[in-house]
């Protein structure tokens, strides 16, 4: 058996690390006078009691008015003598009393997971009583936990600025995210440090701070260094441990970290590349019968070696590379979609029987097409903006921006119209950043990266982007009127 102060290894730690080392037993919290224990197998939260009348069952079924007050009256007070009894009397259903059980875990752990003072025991040798095992959603009280904990606690948890958090693999789970959780998990596209990771998110120390330490609870981001208990020494079942370096791990051999020279000639190759095609497979570098993995695998290696956020300090090199990275971005997006795929192969396929031979001063034939396509598709998707069909603007304000990445205004109203969909507001950012590093002086695209932060619930982030869009044009009403909502 293990013990220790929950000031030194709090309930949330705890529980990570005991699900983390798939251990079996029994976890005693005790915050005079509330107790709670936990019980555990291989790693798997099953059940839960407290000593508060609150968290007893006949209570929970009080407030969620199960039974009537005449049920009530010879009823046990013992909540697994009164279990047994509704089953047999037939007052509830097997499966409604489970998911009763369920709730009343999940508020047992709502309140403990609070606790930053008093006593800790784990007991490998305890299992709970009887076969009642409830299924809560484990990962997501972890990380609403984290965001309910007092502000100058969470710091604390955290050693060194320069501990590194890398993406996890999910597993399957999807957690219900907050803006500011996303958009911090967004960033993590290699370890990263938390002082790198300060200085990108824009959303303040504390804050980011929270949102990582929540994050890294419910497993969608790893820590390099999570403070330890000695459940990992005394417990029946070794702790299978996880191990992120301090630094970011060393790339694979085919990526392998460039000197600043060797850096800059891979980027001039990318600019290159790019400015040379506007077909995805080739902005991908791929073969055009490569496979969804292929593309993913493609992707995720060029992120790693190209992201934005890796070229922070360099504001003139990462315009450029934002506007790279947006064409890499919106290649992945329609090569990895079967659907978007199938029908990008055919528009190119109908491009290229089209295609003739220059035939004049100033560019080729092709080029005169795509211009004058790209200039249809624009037009078109503000008129399916009007006409309130979001998606086929969308489909046509890419369209455009594909066929002229280097348009500001297109790569601009795509960006724009991205934000309506949480899932592709990252690549609305990408496409509006890319859209001001062609046009840094036009107020009407700063005023829309500034909604985009307002939606993600980036107030300082968009208050910045409107006063920019007002020292390019002050007497910008888009941008006033932004400003003066923001502070309502």
């Amino acid at each position: 058996m293990s013990e220790g102060q929950l000031k030194q290894n709090p309930p949330a730690e705890l529980i990570r690390e005991i699900s983390e080392s798939h251990s079996s037993g029994a976890l005693r919290l005790g915050n005079d006078p509330a107790r709670a224990v936990v019980y555990f197998e291989e790693g798997t939260l099953v059940f839960a009691a407290s000593n508060l009348r609150s968290h007893r069952l006949a209570e929970i079924l009080k407030r969620s008015h199960a039974l009537s007050k005449e049920q009530f009256a010879k009823l046990p007070p013992n909540d697994e003598e009164l279990a047994n009894l509704l089953l047999q009397r037939g007052l509830l259903k097997p499966e409604v009393l489970l998911a009763i059980r369920a709730n009343q875990v999940s508020d047992i752990l709502r309140s403990s997971l609070l606790w930053t003072d008093g006593t800790w025991q784990f007991d490998p040798r305890v299992s709970v009583a009887g076969d009642t095992h409830v299924a809560i959603d484990l990962k997501g009280l972890l990380l609403e936990c984290a965001r309910h904990l007092p502000d100058g606690y969470i710091p604390s948890r955290f050693v060194t600025k320069e501990e590194t958090v890398v993406a996890a693999n999910k597993n399957g789970y999807e957690a219900n995210l907050l803006p500011p959780e996303a958009f911090v998990l967004s960033r993590v596209a290699a370890p990263i440090t938390l002082t790198e990771l300060y200085t990108i998110s824009g959303l303040g120390e504390g804050e980011t701070v929270r949102v990582v330490y929540g994050l890294s609870l419910c497993g969608l981001l790893q820590r390099s260094h999570w403070p330890v208990s000695t459940i990992s020494t005394d417990s029946s079942i070794p702790i299978k441990k996880t191990v992120v370096s301090s630094r970011p791990a060393p790339a694979p051999p085919a990526e392998a970290a460039t000197s600043p020279i060797d850096e800059e000639a891979d980027l001039n190759a990318l600019f290159a590349r790019l400015d040379e095609t506007t077909d995805y497979y080739d902005v991908l570098g791929i073969d055009r019968q490569a496979t969804i993995e292929q593309v993913k695998s493609t992707y995720h290696s060029l992120a790693r070696r190209y992201h934005p956020d890796r070229f922070h300090q360099n504001a003139q090199l990462r315009s450029r590379v934002d506007a790279a990275f947006a064409r890499i971005a919106r290649a992945y997006e329609t090569l990895s979609d079967g659907t978007l795929r199938v029908a990008y192969d055919t528009q190119y396929a109908s491009k290229t029987d089209r295609s003739s031979p220059a035939v004049g001063r100033g560019g080729t034939q092709t080029d005169v097409n795509e211009n004058q396509r790209a200039t249809s598709s624009f037009q078109q998707g503000l008129a399916a903006l009007r006409s309130n069909k979001q998606q086929e603007a969308i489909r046509l304000f890419a369209a455009a921006a594909s066929l002229e990445p280097r348009n500001a205004s297109y790569r601009a109203h795509y960006g724009h119209a991205l934000i309506a969909n949480v899932q592709t507001r990252r690549a609305a950012e990408i496409e509006l950043k890319a859209a001001i590093a062609l046009e840094p002086n036009n107020a009407s695209f700063r005023v829309m990266l500034a909604e985009l932060y307002k939606v993600l619930g980036l107030y300082r982030r968009a208050e910045s982007e409107a006063q920019r869009a007002l020292v390019a044009d002050p007497k910008n009403e888009a941008a006033r009127l932004f400003l003066s909502n923001l502070k309502t």
